[in-house]
């Protein structure tokens, strides 16, 4: 028997309950992930809703297995639509499926003949779909195989002929022609089916029939038409659908018993395989999507390449991020570099208000989150480790501040995710102990700094804190330190203007720096102000 692929993002026989990912995924909504990654609910249809926690990986072996097939699509934009398309085929075929029973009356007959023709339709989609393209993946490889094998074989072509050779095509049905007996009180004593007609009857008059208007035209009525419901009742109605059924029966019912073998083993066998592939084809499209959408409004979305766990490492080129691109709040969007290495595993990043520092900050962490699910990264080029788990500890209005001020809520929170950090971790922490004076934010974030290069995992604190960018060294003296911090600094292209240029860089900065630029531009500065008095 034909083999589809189990998976087509992962690897065949890859055992997912090896997977070490991270049970917190709060990470998700604060980084917007699901803003990017859409996965249309379809529980109303009696489908799966898919949750995009189920699909991050730390696996290096399943990201470069998923990486490959979502090259592919990307780069056989058709290949993606026939995908798309397919979504609607396959859950029609499930539709189905529920629907089909062992009793073959005109009704489930109608439909099992209908499903075979959705069969036939969606093998050769994915056929002409697949055929011919330059493919790399070893998942949509060994799909193409399956199907070609399917497409080829000498089964489905002696399904495609039984299926044409058919006298009617069920789904062609737009008439039946009624023959029916009066009584003696003109009700209807009788009926049965004349013929069953390819062609709908309208609305005519007696009068144009005996004119013969119209002579070739065998299906115009002498009388308008009206909707049974509305014109026949009662007894009269289960007379006529009862003749209709029965016609339909007696005249099908050799077609449909000798279809009855081929119905069952395609309903039990053949299109498993597809069916069983219908959520990860949702997932793929949807993470395509994204791809595409950045890339045709002009954004880098690139392949990244995968680094072991061990390695550490998170090299990012030009990395953007995606949400602000792709509302275009910014008439131009700013990239910045970053990197992992041995004297900088977690960054302070520090300058002005409204400088940038944020959505550096969240653009990191949202390339993370999109590599850990195996899809491209909002940046030119990347080199990157997976990692077991990515927490996120940014400002929230809606802190569960029962029985708690609003600072030890905050610090609540953030010793949770302590607790569960490992050094193959990355966490991104914005505006932390924002709540609460600059004496006391220092000394609970100094602490919560040496602690981290104690753990020695990765990521980013944007903060306020001035002071703490100056205690780099301290922090980095403790003796059990297995993570270096350093510091990364928002600076302005025109100091003398003010201008912003949203770049961060690898530097100590000048805590003062940009008071004094505002303080000066704005004649704050006290030889400004002497000058003032002066005049």
């Amino acid at each position: 028997m034909i083999q589809l692929p189990k998976h087509l993002i992962y690897p065949e026989d890859y055992d997912r309950e090896q997977e070490k990912f991270s049970p917190n995924y709060e990470f998700i909504q604060s980084l917007q992930i699901d803003k990017m990654v859409i996965l249309i609910k379809e529980s109303h249809r009696g489908f799966n809703d898919l949750k995009l926690e189920d699909y991050f990986t730390s696996s290096p072996e399943v990201l470069d297995y998923r990486l490959q097939v979502v090259k592919d699509l990307v780069e056989n934009p058709a290949l993606y639509e026939v995908f798309c398309k397919s979504i609607t085929y396959i859950q029609n075929i499930i539709d189905m499926r529920r629907a089909m029973d062992s009793s073959f009356s005109v009704e489930s007959s109608l439909t099992s003949i209908r499903y075979l023709e959705t069969y036939q339709e969606i093998v050769d989609l994915f056929a002409e779909g697949l055929k011919g393209l330059t493919l790399h993946s070893e998942g949509l490889l060994r799909f193409r195989d399956g199907i070609m094998a399917i497409y080829e074989g000498e089964e489905y072509n002696n399904l495609r002929e039984e299926l044409a050779k058919m006298e009617v095509r069920f789904g062609s049905f737009k008439s039946i022609t009624i023959g029916v007996n009066l009584d003696a009180n003109m009700s209807v004593k009788e009926a049965g089916v004349v013929s069953v007609n390819e062609e709908p009857f309208h609305a005519g008059t007696l009068m144009e029939r005996l004119l013969k208007k119209n002579p070739l035209d065998t299906n115009s009525l002498i009388s308008p038409l009206y909707p049974v419901t509305k014109s026949v009742h009662g007894e009269e109605l289960k007379a006529l659908n009862f003749s209709v059924q029965s016609a339909l029966n007696a005249i099908y019912a050799k077609s449909i018993r000798s279809f009855g073998p081929i119905i069952q083993k395609y309903f039990n066998v053949n299109t498993s395989g597809i069916t069983a592939l219908l959520d990860d084809i949702r997932f793929l499209t949807a993470g395509v999507k994204f791809i595409l959408s950045m890339k045709e409004l002009g954004f880098p979305m690139c392949c990244p390449a995968i680094a072991p766990v061990a390695d550490k490492k998170c090299d990012l080129e030009e990395v953007y991020n995606p949400i602000l691109a792709e509302k275009l709040i910014e008439k131009t969007i700013i990239s910045n570099s970053f990197t992992f290495d041995e004297n900088g595993r977690f960054y302070l990043v520090t300058g002005p208000n409204h400088g940038g520092k944020s959505i550096f900050a969240y653009s990191v962490g949202m390339a993370q989150a999109l590599f850990q699910l195996g899809l491209f990264v909002p940046a030119k080029s990347a080199v990157m480790s997976p990692v077991t788990g990515i927490y996120t500890h940014f400002p929230s209005s809606d802190e569960n501040n029962y029985g708690k001020g609003r600072l030890e809520s905050e610090c609540a929170r953030l010793g949770s995710i302590i607790k569960q950090l490992t050094d193959t971790d990355m966490l991104i922490m914005d505006e932390s102990f924002s709540s609460t004076s600059g004496l006391e934010a220092g000394y609970i974030a100094s602490e919560v700094l040496t602690g981290i290069g104690i753990i020695g995992c990765g990521g980013i604190y944007v903060t306020h804190i001035h002071d703490l960018p100056q205690q780099v060294d301290t922090y980095n003296s403790h003796p059990r330190n297995k993570g270096k911090i350093d510091n990364l600094a928002a600076l302005m292209e025109d100091k003398e203007n003010g201008v912003r240029s949203y770049k961060v860089v690898r530097t100590k900065p000048d805590g003062l720096s940009y008071a004094r630029d505002i303080a000066r531009r704005y004649g704050l500065d006290l030889e400004s102000i002497c000058n003032c008095s002066e005049d």
